[in-house]
């Protein structure tokens, strides 16, 4: 068997290309659909600071991306980048509401592992316990005149 890590860039495209269903369900334009898998991981890399900016527009991008709920768009890049912002934090939003969220690498990780489970809720109570505390003298004659 021949194991090969995929780049980022192809997990990101990968990703876009199962969202992409979505996103046409959602009234999304073919001409943006096609512009935002042509320029989608340029996109992210301004984004991400991967890539420097190296003229106006793209400095623009950045800081319409940074404002990215009050912004206005002032071109097809921008316009298309929001609205798929928009459209992914609405994904995530309803993904946080299922019980199980099915992610590919932590799928078989146990939520507690073994030594990490939190105590039950009469353990905590137990433990917060205040107790009236007893000198040494105290218990010691205790003992010595039984």
């Amino acid at each position: 068997m021949n194991l090969i890590k995929k780049t980022q860039k192809e997990q990101l495209k990968e990703r876009l290309q199962k969202e992409i269903p979505e996103l046409k369900k959602s009234g999304w334009k073919k001409f943006h659909i096609d512009l935002l898998k042509k320029h989608f991981t340029f996109y992210i890399g301004l984004v991400n600071s991967k890539i420097i900016p190296k003229n106006d527009e793209q400095k623009q991008f950045i800081e319409t991306v940074k404002n990215w709920k009050t912004a206005k768009p002032k071109n097809v890049h921008e316009e298309i980048y929001l609205k798929y912002m928009k459209f992914y934090e609405k994904k995530n939003l309803e993904n946080k509401n299922k019980k199980e969220i099915e992610d590919p690498v932590f799928k078989n990780i146990p939520k507690y592992p073994p030594g990490t489970m939190p105590y039950s809720r009469e353990m905590r109570e137990k433990l917060e316990t205040e107790y009236e505390g007893e000198s040494w003298d105290s218990w010691f004659d205790d003992w010595k005149y039984r």
